[in-house]
């Protein structure tokens, strides 16, 4: 028997369903249902409301402007919901092989390195050196800047046995680091680490066979999990963020062959590499790009649900700012990409590939939604801009019904896999006010302009001063701007149409307001070691399962 952290909370005592069950699963098919009616009913709604009369010139700008979010968002709600379905029904689920070869093919089991801590560091190539698998070759690919770091990861590569690989020039950033050493191996496989992660003893024995017995696998990913929750804030509300996508999100990909790699806690096939000339390095989001071009050649992926892998988040504002203007820049940047090849050969790839990639190259465009989502009420309200002309009862029977059991089929879904709700809001408010991050990402992607590569900051770090959150401190005043005026309104007149306007602005100024819990200075850990002892975790306190 062996242990594996699941995907829920390390600190909640709700056991989440292992991948595969699909527990709960009639109910969530006939709320489903229900959703995608009452969506048809607001569609139609808002879709005539564009003909009502009485619109000026800038209230049909604002008008084109949020039924434009609107679209967005519901073309990734539906995403969303095909999703939930498509893994509740899938059998579809990796396992580990039960019965696993004699030989073990060679691996080269790389880790990434970029100016990072000395300790951090050695935790991770202590963990990785102690991978329970005699064939394999350990790589310290160092990028670092900084001398004196540069000097501490050698001396480290040294003590544990590690082949230390320096470059003069970072041509390419981690692909081209990873290019580089590409072309003089001889191990079948390349395992990728980032500085950070911790594989558990057992990694490759669990994953290299899945790859031994498909011939046409490029990689198997694996979740990423975080173990400085309790520790930062930021931290915590990126994990909730990322848990949407490490459980449905991956394995709904799964299901049309559209996995894409997350640059680290993956194992790639060389050959497969090779014959797509490598990692992409066009991008600071090569993991996904070179996804792109696996799949485009014909290459399969799988998503292995087991997080086998303990790592960082960001532990405050401005790294997890850092970290997802990284994103945002190259995952936009890889749609015209996405947008180019279907052009150019629309068979290439099936209808449910292009559809999830399509999903996730446009993802992070979701910062102008809620930049427009925002906005809306508080030129209603402010300036008298109307960008929905319509009967506020009409409105309220037509969205609030649709809203309620949508918000309730996704707090279901994910309570299903463990996750509470109240967590959950910690991921999306963190998710909501990076909307400034992704707009300005959204622009330099369009623009062409090549973001340097920036590793996540980790370690005792201030807190990010309130001129960089210009922003959002603006909307959030103009926004409580709204409602105090907008309830005057709503006593004195009785105006409905500014109660709706109201209440959505009191909904943004939640969601804003969060900037202040998550935007904490962060003093380092500790001395007692952040990560967890994984083999001595009891199950009802560290989301521990058995698997037999």
């Amino acid at each position: 028997m062996g242990k594996y952290f699941t995907g829920a909370d390390p600190q909640s005592r709700e056991p989440p369903i292992p991948a595969g069950k699909s527990s709960g699963s009639p109910p969530l098919y006939g709320l489903i249902v229900i959703v995608i009616t009452l969506l048809c009913v607001y569609v139609i709604f808002r879709g005539s409301s564009l003909f009502n009369p009485g619109y000026r010139l800038i209230d049909h700008i604002f008008a084109i402007l949020l039924l434009a979010a609107e679209a967005f968002i519901i073309f990734h709600g539906i995403g969303y919901l095909a999703t939930v379905i498509r893994v509740n029904r899938s059998q579809k689920a990796a396992q580990a092989s039960v019965f696993t070869s004699y030989a073990e093919p060679y691996v080269a089991v790389i880790v990434a390195s970029f100016n990072e801590d000395p300790a951090m560091l050695e935790d991770t190539l202590v963990s990785v050196a102690n991978l329970d698998y005699t064939n394999k070759h350990l790589y310290l690919l160092d990028d670092s800047t900084n001398e004196d770091m540069q000097k501490g990861a050698q001396a480290l590569a040294e003590k544990y046995g590690y082949s230390y690989v320096h470059r003069a020039t970072r041509r390419g950033y981690k692909a081209g680091a990873l290019n580089d050493l590409l072309k003089g191996l001889d191990e079948k496989y390349l395992a990728i680490f980032d500085a950070d992660q911790k594989p558990v003893y057992n990694f490759l024995r669990e994953i290299v066979p899945i790859l031994e017995e498909e011939p046409k696998l490029a990689f198997v990913q694996t979740p990423q999990y975080y173990a400085n929750t309790e520790y930062s804030p930021v931290a915590r509300g990126a994990f909730y963020q990322q848990a949407i996508f490490y459980e449905y999100i991956c394995e709904g990909k799964d299901t049309t062959n559209a996995v894409f790699c997350c640059g680290t806690n993956v194992v790639f096939l060389t050959q497969a590499l090779r014959s797509i000339g490598g990692f992409d390095e066009s991008t600071v989001t090569e993991d996904f790009a070179t996804s792109l071009r696996c799949h485009l050649a014909k290459w399969k992926s799988l998503y292995y649900n087991r997080v086998s892998v303990s790592g960082l988040g960001p532990e405050t504002l401005a790294g997890y700012f850092t970290q997802q203007t990284r994103w945002a820049t190259g995952t936009i940047g890889t749609l015209k990409k996405v947008v180019a090849a279907f052009l150019r050969k629309p068979t290439n790839l099936k209808l449910g590939q292009w559809w999830e990639y399509s999903l996730s190259g446009s993802y992070y465009l979701i910062g102008w939604a809620n930049l427009i989502l925002m906005v809306c009420p508080i030129v209603y309200v402010l300036f008298g801009v109307r960008p929905l002309i319509a009967s506020s009862l009409y409105y309220l029977a037509a969205f609030v019904p649709y809203f309620i059991v949508s918000l309730y089929v996704f707090y279901l879904s994910m309570g299903i896999r463990g996750y509470r709700p109240r967590d959950l809001f910690r991921g999306q408010a963190i998710g909501f006010i990076s909307f400034w991050a992704h707009i300005t990402a959204s622009v330099a992607a369009a623009l062409g302009k090549q973001r340097t590569f920036g590793v996540t900051p980790k370690g005792a770090a201030a807190r990010l001063p309130l001129r960089y959150l210009a922003p959002h401190i603006t909307l959030f005043t103009l926004s409580l701007t709204a409602v105090v005026i907008g309830i005057y309104r709503v006593v004195v007149i009785s105006d409905y149409v500014t109660l709706v306007n109201t209440i959505w602005a009191t909904y943004h100024i939640v969601l804003l307001g969060s900037m202040f819990y998550f935007n904490r200075s962060f003093r380092g850990y500790p001395d007692t070691h952040i990560f967890r002892d994984w083999s001595e975790t009891e199950p009802e306190k560290g989301g521990v399962t058995e698997d037999v």
